[in-house]
């Protein structure tokens, strides 16, 4: 495998120097990296001291929290996000509020009543967290003038915002789309990224960039949790040699497995439900009418052959989600894709839904 090589290659070379002794916010050739990065593909201008490496984007996000957030703080999110993120924020006793969205992702004029509902409660929220790239799970792609009307509101209200950019790299069509934290000029913008998945998961790399100010905040929280330094120095190697080449083949595959999803689902649920189309991504956003129950389907399914991830686990609004769910493209072949979503469609036939 290609990142063992890459281990194995820094290994010899930094064998008894004192290169094996982690920097303070990262090895610092890797945060150089993700500087020149950030600048190339998401037009934000950053110096490796803005970059803190973490143990994926994940712990880079509860950090932002831990450094952030009081219990009852008023945290604002999509009405339906990442469940990991969801954890951290009320593992902190936030009063996370569901802002709804559109094909085009989160809506600023909701957005702005929501904030504005917060203020006149006298509870300013303390953070925006945004997954605006193949949003989790509802795999919608906010486009420039949104990212730009999402900012405004932000900042006009000294709100900061959480960008979370950890599958952005996952695009098979479509250009790439400056970060929303290339778009702030106030200041507040927080971002994250991660190499986790475009490399191996179990390497848990990822970076937080952030002002000065909230990078000190967040230094004495992380303490001595430093991420592995052999495999920053892995991933570096992995990202300056391989990443171009393997990320390519990689969306080749993704690309594949996410037609056939599509054509699976046009074949058996046409007419009947919807789903989100995104140009990139591992997942599509299913959902059903709303008599349909696709929590108390899940058993069924399971029985079948088939999971999938229920729409409750992401809400966080007025709808629950009982009617909708994430199907992942990541991992099966298309074969399996097509097997699955047959045999789903069976179940739910068979309960009376269809």
């Amino acid at each position: 495998m290609e990142a063992h090589a890459a281990m194995g290659e820094v290994l010899a070379e930094v064998d008894g120097t004192p290169t094996v002794y982690p920097d303070t916010q990262g090895y610092p050739p890797l945060r150089e990296y993700v500087a020149d990065f950030l600048g190339r593909r998401r037009g934000l201008a950053v110096s490796p001291d803005d970059v803190l490496l973490t143990e994926g984007s994940g712990q880079a996000i509860h950090f932002v929290a831990e450094a952030l957030i009081d219990p009852g703080d008023v945290v604002i999110v999509d009405h339906f996000v990442y469940g990991g993120t969801l954890w951290s924020l009320r593992r902190f006793q936030s009063d996370v509020r569901g802002v709804v969205s559109d094909a085009d992702g989160m809506l600023p004029d909701a957005l702005d009543e929501t904030i504005r509902d917060a203020i006149s409660e006298g509870r300013r929220p303390k953070l925006l967290y945004l997954i605006p790239t193949f949003q989790n799970p509802q795999a919608w792609t906010m486009p420039i003038e949104r990212r730009r009307e999402i900012v405004e509101v932000a900042a006009r209200h000294g709100v900061p915002i959480v960008e979370d950019d950890g599958i952005a790299e996952f695009r098979f069509e479509g250009q790439h789309i400056p970060a929303v934290s290339s778009l702030d000029g106030s200041g507040l913008a927080i971002h994250t990224g991660s190499f986790s998945k475009v490399v191996v998961p179990g390497m848990r790399i990822g970076y937080l960039v952030a002002s000065r100010e909230l990078l000190e905040t967040v230094m004495p929280i992380k303490g001595s949790r430093g991420v592995t330094q052999f495999g920053a120095l892995a991933v570096h190697r992995f990202a300056t040699t391989r990443l171009d080449d393997h990320l390519a083949g990689l969306n080749r595959v993704l690309r594949s497995r996410r037609d056939a999803m599509f054509a699976a689902l046009g074949e058996n649920l046409g007419g009947v439900a919807t789903w989100s189309r995104p140009e990139g991504g591992l997942y599509t956003w299913l959902t059903m009418p709303g008599h349909v129950d696709l929590v108390k389907a899940a058993g069924p399914a399971e029985e079948a052959g088939v999971t999938y991830d229920l729409g409750p686990r992401f809400a966080t609004g007025d709808d629950p989600g009982h009617n909708r769910a994430r199907l992942c493209f990541s991992y099966n072949t298309e074969d399996e894709i097509a097997e699955g979503i047959a045999r789903l469609t069976g179940v739910l036939d068979g309960m009376g839904y269809l």
